[in-house]
């Protein structure tokens, strides 16, 4: 038995914090890591795909958002595509599901109500789905499992979403899935949707992570600026009670990193610089998330504008860039280049005082705001102050 398992394809996330044309090129990857996992399936000759709840971000979605990924699918026609409803997608009346279910291809499945499925004609092989059918639920839904009944030999996989455990380091787990649930319920192997980073939980329990990612979230004890997501699991199982092989899959087209850094000089600015460039051969697959504090003169802030907001920000695929700390710290080279005698130097004298005005932060944020655009439009005149 061989399959892909993923999950957590959030169909329809918004990417609010994006400009439009950028958040339109995310929404539409998320319909395309489909054709990816189809792919996948055919290469690796795994006719079965598991989807381990969230394929969609929402119930209320647009026909076409819905039917969309359902046409993908239905493309690859040697694939069985298995569909389970998490917390995001969770079954309700007149629901996402039920407009799901109206016109399927033969190669989709949706698995909406627990209890064990044939889903091979040729093999004894059964899944055991667990759908959500609210936001939340109390019970561990896959609790039913080690009571049903399948036949002798038959290889038992689970297919469940949830959390074996709290996401933090607080709190009890939403949607509890006990993590030994595959040696109590006799599975061959339990695929798991929620949690959007690829994790082994045991050799027979696994979180798929999401196929494509769709957030700035470091794994654990990262020293690196990788964040989580884009890959799925190639999963064999020889037997009822073999322990499956399962082999990551890369999956995802781009590439989400998140950056800290302070700077406080120009020799900073260019290394933030080339290790920003460094982050693949090809920024344009790059999501950054770029949250900068520190101290720059105004020769200096606007270096880190050219070199990096601005040209960086053209290179990436998208840019979030948080520099509300940087405190602007203006050099008496820089006043002189406003304007070394007469009432502008006054004024800018005055705008740097009231810049670092700790007492009033909102006036010194529009302060340094003025500082600065006074700096920018005296170079842009040639220095005629």
């Amino acid at each position: 038995m061989r399959f892909v398992h993923s999950s957590d394809l959030q169909i329809g996330k918004t990417f609010g914090f994006f400009e439009p044309d950028i958040a339109t090129l995310l929404q539409n990857e998320r319909h395309a890591v489909l054709n990816r996992l189809g792919e996948i399936a055919i290469r690796h000759e795994a006719p079965t795909v598991l989807l381990a709840g969230d394929i969609f971000d929402k119930q209320q979605l647009s026909n076409i958002t819905i039917k969309k990924p359902i046409e993908i699918m239905r493309r690859f026609s040697r694939v069985t595509w298995h569909l389970l409803p998490g917390n995001h997608d969770h079954l309700r009346e007149n629901g996402l599901w039920e407009r799901l279910a109206r016109q399927l291809p033969a190669n989709v499945r949706l698995h909406t109500t627990p209890g064990a499925v044939k889903i091979t004609d040729d093999m004894p092989i059964y899944l055991l789905p667990a759908p959500l059918r609210y936001i939340s639920s109390s019970d561990d839904l896959t609790s039913y499992m080690g009571k049903e009944p399948t036949p002798d030999g038959a290889i038992r996989i689970g297919v469940a979403h949830g959390s074996v455990r709290g996401f933090g380091s607080e709190g009890e787990a939403s949607n509890y899935i006990s993590p030994d649930r595959a040696e109590t319920a006799g599975l061959g192997y339990l695929a798991l949707g929620d949690w959007h980073r690829q994790m082994k939980i045991s050799e027979r329990v696994w979180y798929s992570g999401t196929p494509e990612s769709d957030a700035f979230k470091l794994p654990p004890s990262s020293s690196g600026t990788m964040c989580n997501g884009g890959s799925a699991l190639l999963v064999e199982i020889a037997g009822p009670r073999a322990v499956p092989a399962v082999t990551p899959v890369e999956t995802g087209r781009y590439r989400w990193h998140r950056v800290k850094k302070v700077l406080t000089d120009e020799t900073q600015i260019e290394l933030l610089d080339a290790e920003l460039r460094a982050l693949d051969p090809d920024l344009g697959k790059v999501v950054l998330d770029l949250q900068v504090a520190g101290a720059l003169s105004l020769a200096e802030r606007k270096l880190f504008d050219e070199r990096v907001a601005e040209s960086i920000g053209a290179a990436v695929c998208g840019m979030r860039l948080d520099d509300t700390e940087i405190v602007l710290d203006p050099s008496e080279a820089d006043l002189d280049e406003i304007d070394r005698l007469g009432f502008v130097r006054v004024a800018a004298d005055r705008l740097r005082l009231l810049a670092h005005d700790n007492a009033d932060r909102g006036s010194a944020e529009i302060a340094a705001r003025a500082l600065k655009r006074l700096y920018l439009e005296n170079i842009r005149q040639g220095g005629q102050s």
